[in-house]
């Protein structure tokens, strides 16, 4: 026999056992029971916070490689399980989108509140600066005087933001809307951050952005009515 011959008999073995397909086969069985098991433990309790939260990050990224895909994925879900909620609580899908027709029908309360908000943390600012050099109790009282002080000036001011929308109609009318919706998001990443700060799991943060993704859907079905 020919080495010619040899070769081609050795070719055809090769290609007729499925050698190729056995270590596949073990590998997804094998990853199929390592999950299992995960999974088990994990609702067991027995797997430790940080350790659940690597494993989660580390099966989306296998899930999804691209980290974009992944960044949408991580808002729409948080974003359509607010809105879910929201339509479950109140029976409107449009619940969100009405609660800023409604601040915009109240534009001059809503201002009034934002501008007495503001206040307020300029006067604590000032107040933490006076207690600094004032003596005794002065100093004590620094802080809630100035904050008292300047939310009561803020409560104050309803007259002449009425005077200066109307001064400036119909700019604030169509710049509304995004500065509502502007100020609450940057409200709610605030919050969103200081509570996360010390909890770097992905389900807790997670959970955290759902009220901005919240306010960002319910913006968006807003928009398309506001421009009609």
């Amino acid at each position: 026999m020919s080495a010619t011959t040899t070769t081609r008999a050795r070719l055809r073995r090769m290609r007729r056992t499925p050698a190729a397909k056995v270590p596949a086969q073990q590998t997804k069985a094998t990853k199929a029971a390592a999950l299992r098991k995960a999974t088990w433990a994990a609702l067991r309790g027995q797997t430790p916070p940080a350790a659940l939260a690597g494993e989660v990050r580390g099966a989306a990224a296998e899930a999804v490689p691209n980290r974009r895909l992944r960044w949408a994925a991580y808002n729409g879900s948080a974003a359509a399980a607010g809105h879910g909620l929201l339509t479950f609580a109140t029976g409107d899908p449009w619940a969100g989108a009405a609660l800023l027709g409604d601040a915009m029908a109240s534009l001059v309360n809503v201002s009034v509140f934002a501008v007495t908000v503001g206040a307020a943390y300029v006067g604590w600012k000032v107040g933490a600066y006076a207690s600094r050099i004032l003596p005794g109790i002065a100093s004590f009282l620094a802080r809630p005087a100035g904050l008292i002080g300047a939310a009561s000036w803020g409560q104050g001011t309803g007259e002449l933001i009425q005077t200066a929308l109307a001064e400036l109609a119909p700019w604030p009318v169509l710049l509304a809307p995004l500065l509502i919706a502007g100020g609450a998001g940057y409200g709610l990443l605030i919050l969103e951050r200081r509570f996360t700060r010390s909890r770097r799991g992905r389900p807790v943060r997670w959970l955290a952005r759902i009220p901005l993704a919240t306010l960002t859907i319910s913006s968006l079905l807003y928009a398309p009515g506001a421009l009609l």
